[in-house]
Parts: structure tokens; C-alpha cells; sequence
């Protein structure tokens, strides 16, 4: 399935968990970033800076998802939700994030 945006601001970000990350899209922008898990900094989750993207691939076959970074789909992402079960890391998620980490993430 292919995830394309348009600007509507009353749109709420698209979070995904990964088992080292938390991902928050935010589509109004078309720009992304991550919490990094398990890492602080005085005491505050680690985030990524925001970068754009043109595109958002969820596998409908499985949790994988790829992040599109140039409109022709040559430089990408490839990642995989977190699940309970998970095949990437065997359901060892490294750590739990608040929704103020999130909230602050989206700042």
C-alpha cells in the first residue's frame, strides 16, 4: 500500500513503532523524524532532526515500511513495526516512550 500526503493541517502526525525508534510523520510538512529508544540526554529522549520525504510504502503483507526520500524513489528507508512478537528482534522492544516524548518530538 502506498501512503502519499496532502497538505491538511488537521491531520494527525503518523506514528510508528520500531524496535529501536519511534517514527512520527508529519504529513502536513512531509517530514520525518525519530525518537531514538533507550537513548537520554539529561533525561530527555534523543530525537533525529526533520527530514523531508516524498513518499510512505506500508507493506500490506507484513510490517515492513519504506520511506521515500527523493520524489523518483532511488534514495529510501527500510524499517519494520515493532510487534509483540517480533521477528526483528524477537519482542525485545528496547524501551517504552510517553506521549509528552512524542508530543515534543512533533515541536
Amino acid at each position: 500500500m502506498l501512503i502519499w500526503q496532502r497538505h491538511n493541517p488537521s491531520v494527525a502526525p503518523t506514528v510508528f513503532e520500531s524496535c529501536n525508534s519511534t517514527w512520527v510523520f508529519d504529513r502536513e510538512h512531509r517530514r520525518f523524524r525519530r525518537i531514538l529508544k533507550g537513548i537520554e540526554v539529561d533525561e530527555h529522549a534523543v530525537l533525529t532532526e526533520w527530514r523531508p520525504y516524498f513518499g510512505l510504502e506500508v507493506a500490506d503483507d507484513s510490517e515492513a515500511f519504506t520511506v521515500l526520500l527523493n520524489p523518483e524513489g532511488t534514495r529510501l528507508i527500510r524499517s519494520w513495526r515493532h510487534t509483540g512478537d517480533c521477528a526483528q528482534c524477537g519482542g525485545h522492544v528496547t524501551s517504552e516512550l510517553s506521549l509528552e516524548d512524542i508530543e515534543s518530538a512533533l515541536a
